[in-house]
């Protein structure tokens, strides 16, 4: 099994992603022997040492070839997986047992608190947004960007409006994308997650209402969103 870093995986992403993520139903059904791409968490359980992958619905996927994972994933790392599904083995407490194909390791941020003016300072425009969406406690980003040769420069930052979440409401987070001096005309897909628990601290409520904004090469990409804080 090779182990990947996401901006790099542009086979994976482009052969799987768009099209496996709906594969997964909320009911946790799965086809067998058709290839599915979530993102999850790693987990290890406490007494034996040994691995699962937790999806963003709450499903235990428990790894058949996971002693054979010569680069061990670290415990609460964000990933994307595509695997398997086998149904050949029932293991207690897991809900299913799969063959892991890939292992891309996703970046993870909490979210920045921004003063109006640095919220809507000039930024590198992105090709396109594919899609926006929340899952267990991150918010989630699939889009697209220009580069021209390192693309190690990038950096993604997901602003908040803190005067906004003070007075409650609706709160505005606008996403960012800046090359740092890395313009190019080439472009290529990237994930990249968010952990709204990083707002709790500053809401005084048990949800909050989002305004998803970012701008692209010629729109700007819109998304209204809820998110319920963990108890």
């Amino acid at each position: 099994m090779k182990t990947l870093h996401l901006k790099s995986l542009a086979y994976a992403a482009a052969l799987c992603f768009a099209a496996t993520l709906s594969s997964c139903s909320l009911d946790g059904k799965y086809e067998q022997f058709i290839p599915q791409t979530e993102l999850a968490v790693i987990q290890y359980t406490p007494d034996s040492g040994s691995w699962y992958v937790l999806n963003d619905f709450g499903l235990k996927l428990w790894p058949k070839n996971a002693a054979a994972v010569e680069d061990k994933p670290q415990n609460n790392t964000r990933v994307l997986v595509v695997f398997n599904v086998l149904f050949d083995e029932k293991v207690s407490g897991y809900d299913y047992v799969v063959t892991l194909e890939y292992i891309a390791h996703i970046d993870v941020y909490g979210v920045t608190p921004a003063d109006s003016a640095t919220l809507y300072a000039p930024a590198d425009s992105l090709r396109n947004v594919e899609e926006v969406w929340i899952g267990n406690r991150y918010l989630n980003v699939d889009y697209y960007y220009f580069y021209n040769a390192d693309s190690a420069k990038h950096s993604e930052n997901l602003l908040c409006d803190t005067a906004a979440l003070q007075r409650g409401g609706s709160v505005k987070l606008r996403f960012r994308h800046n090359s740092n001096g890395d313009r190019g005309v080439k472009y290529r897909q990237s994930i990249v997650s968010f952990d709204l628990e990083s707002l709790r601290s500053a809401v005084q409520a048990d949800s909050i209402s989002i305004a998803f904004e970012t701008e692209c090469r010629n729109s700007t990409y819109r998304k209204d969103l809820t998110y319920k804080f963990k108890n």
